[in-house]
């Protein structure tokens, strides 16, 4: 009874401040993908969305700290979810788990997100840009223009830009030929690919994504077929300075505004370094 008491309890407070209006708060820029298939090697499509941890626990770790988060769809759309993701394992406890599943359902800038082509259009709005993962981002996100503009002023500006996962792969956006870079890569390989891997803001960047041995395990047990590409080897061969540290434990690396995490397990680690980027920005 008092585990329900509290359940309930909970999930009011989160939805009165959940419909709260528009503040003064300082705004942190969420960027999903707008899809929900995963073509793999052999053609299979494989349901794929964003990984309910990699957005939920920065996400609410931003907002518990008193910042503004704001979702941004290249479509404007909702965002998909990868049903894989909801594990309680990914969590603390089951608590924690059905108030990710609650924030998904109900944050008002969840269900209406704003276009990637509005966000860049009002960029001085936001301190910060965080992409979560899901093989999701393999997509839509690594190739997307406005994407790109965004990643290019945040970086000029040095404003904190964080991906988590799979999600460093929509770096890759910031490409001035992402979309050939993309479909080199699918095509033919990081070595056919390199050709359109010039200019990259990141080059020379220090930087980790989900590694290859979790992604072989990830086909074998989940997908049963092979990515169109290893994330890790694409941002290698882009000029990226990657790094991996042991599978499914927590890894983040922190290279100058940009901030990236291994896996599932760095959600807490990252969102940690994030705010940390975020105090040392604004001199607190």
């Amino acid at each position: 009874m008092k585990k329900l008491l509290a359940a309930s309890l909970i999930s009011s407070v989160f939805m009165v401040s959940a419909q709260a209006g528009p503040s003064n708060k300082p705004r942190v820029l969420l960027v999903a993908s707008s899809t929900d298939t995963l073509v793999l090697k052999d053609g299979k499509k494989d349901p794929t969305g964003f990984y309910l941890d990699e957005l939920y626990v920065p996400a609410q770790r931003l907002i518990d700290e008193g910042y503004d988060v704001v979702i941004a769809t290249p479509t404007g759309k909702k965002p998909v979810m990868d049903k894989t993701s909801v594990q309680v394992e990914l969590f603390d406890n089951q608590a924690e788990l059905d108030r990710a599943l609650q924030f998904v359902a109900s944050y008002p800038s969840m269900q209406k997100p704003i276009t990637l082509k509005q966000a860049a259009a009002k960029l001085d709005d936001f301190v910060a840009v965080y992409v979560p993962g899901g093989h999701a981002p393999m997509n839509d996100l690594m190739q997307d223009a406005d994407l790109g503009k965004i990643l290019q002023r945040f970086h000029a500006q040095g404003k904190p830009t964080a991906f988590l996962c799979h999600g460093p792969i929509a770096a890759l956006a910031a490409l001035p030929q992402s979309k050939d870079y993309r479909a080199a890569l699918v095509a033919s390989g990081t070595e056919k690919a390199k050709g359109s891997a010039k200019n990259w803001i990141y080059d020379g960047y220090k930087m980790t994504i989900f590694s290859n041995a979790e992604e072989y395990i990830i086909e074998k047990e989940v997908l049963h077929g092979n990515v169109p590409f290893y994330v890790a080897d694409a941002l290698k061969a882009a000029g990226g300075q990657v790094s991996n540290g042991p599978e499914w434990k927590s890894y983040v690396v922190r290279d100058r505004e940009l901030i990236t995490g291994q896996n599932p397990q760095s959600d807490k680690e990252l969102a940690t370094k994030l705010i940390e980027a975020l105090a040392e920005k604004s001199g607190k």
